[in-house]
């Protein structure tokens, strides 16, 4: 017995398959939702270059504020501890703990962000390098004293930064640089420290120092 509408074999067939397609499609959108949601807000990594992007999208939002900006540039100095000694979770949490670290010790315009290498960068827009250089000693102070319980509430990471500024008409990329060479040079001179871009190019274009007497009067001789 045969009740309600009698439909097509091909008409059916047709509606099975729209059917089985919109829930594969509903699926894929669930697994999508589920994975954003699980995913670590820091996962994102910014390539060095996307900072001069953001830097050029604070000085227009600075526009008419006093013509200033600073690049810190940090990272951890234990990183191939955090790379190879823990496990990826335990690596985010950490990673997201020093994300708070560094959220709560800057202004409310100021950008901040993860970039490649375990690393963070902080734009600041109308600040000169002294007043960068402070919070970039403030903040590695801070992170010295930021307890993580995933090591008994003792904390084994400390970070290095190096600090670059300039007016709002300078390269973006040449402000990137600099704050980056600073620090590379706080790093090799042990963790926990922080260099200004200017400190390192006063060394570069000191003068040379001039022949000493001794010298002249052995050559002389």
């Amino acid at each position: 017995m045969v009740t309600g509408i009698e439909v097509p074999l091909g008409a059916a067939m047709a509606a099975w398959l729209s059917a089985l397609a919109l829930g594969t499609l509903v699926e894929r959108i669930r697994q999508r939702r589920r994975k954003v949601a699980g995913a670590n807000p820091l996962a994102g990594l910014f390539a060095p270059s996307a900072l001069t992007g953001a830097i050029d999208n604070a000085n227009r939002h600075a526009a008419g504020q006093p013509a200033a900006q600073a690049v810190l540039r940090g990272r951890i100095d234990q990183t191939a501890v955090l790379r190879t000694g823990w496990d990826a979770t335990t690596r985010e949490q950490v990673l997201g703990h020093v994300a708070g670290v560094m959220r709560a010790g800057i202004r409310r315009d100021d950008n901040f962000m993860q970039v490649e290498g375990d690393g963070f960068a902080i734009i600041m827009s109308g600040a000169d390098e002294r007043a960068a250089k402070g919070v970039a000693d403030r903040l590695r102070r801070a992170l010295t004293q930021m307890k993580l319980p995933q090591f008994g509430g003792d904390n084994p990471f400390t970070a290095s930064f190096g600090v670059a500024a300039g007016g709002t008409a300078d390269s973006s990329a040449a402000l990137v640089a600099r704050a980056l060479a600073a620090l590379d040079a706080a790093q090799k001179s042990g963790a926990d420290h922080v260099v200004a871009a200017s400190e390192i190019e006063e060394i570069i274009f000191l003068p040379a120092p001039d022949p000493s007497p001794a010298g002249c009067s052995s050559e002389g001789s």
